[in-house]
């Protein structure tokens, strides 16, 4: 149907291709959140590793007590590490509570808590003989293993 009417008239003029620069606006954002992931993510990261190091750490030593040690002494003895470990989380508060008041803000920092396994946390470090058999003592350690891995303190 080429007639030569329509092959005279002018083909209209096609738009020139869009540039590939400056991208549109949802790509500068795009390249903006990138940016703040690859500043903030090594920082979250390296937060966490120590956080990670600090807890081992702890399961470390919490591991090396003395189980020989009297019930009294080996109460102390954990009760000390465990405020110290708070203690390099900035939880200075902690550091000031005895007895059932430190029991309670230890079952107040993890989910599920067993308090009756912690009991012996609030006194027995004050008593003169602490009786703990070795299934106590052992209970009481997987607890505060359990208290460490998942402390939000």
């Amino acid at each position: 149907m080429s007639t030569p009417l329509a092959q005279s008239l002018i083909h209209p003029a096609a738009p020139p291709a869009p540039s590939w620069w400056p991208p549109a606006p949802g790509w500068w954002l795009l390249l903006g959140l990138l940016l703040l992931l690859a500043l903030l993510l090594p920082v979250a990261l390296l937060a966490w590793r120590r956080l990670q190091q600090r807890r081992r750490r702890a399961m470390r030593i919490l591991g090396a007590i003395n189980h020989d040690l009297p019930g009294a002494e080996w109460i102390t003895a954990i009760n000390t590490l465990l405020k110290r470990w708070l203690k390099t989380r900035g939880q200075n508060q902690a550091l000031l509570l005895h007895g059932q008041a430190w029991v309670d803000y230890l079952c107040s920092t993890y989910p599920s808590p067993r308090r009756d396994l912690l009991a012996p946390l609030a006194s027995g470090g004050y008593a003169p003989d602490c009786p703990l058999d070795g299934a106590q003592r052992q209970r009481l350690l997987f607890e505060l293993q359990r208290w460490l891995r998942h402390n939000h303190a």
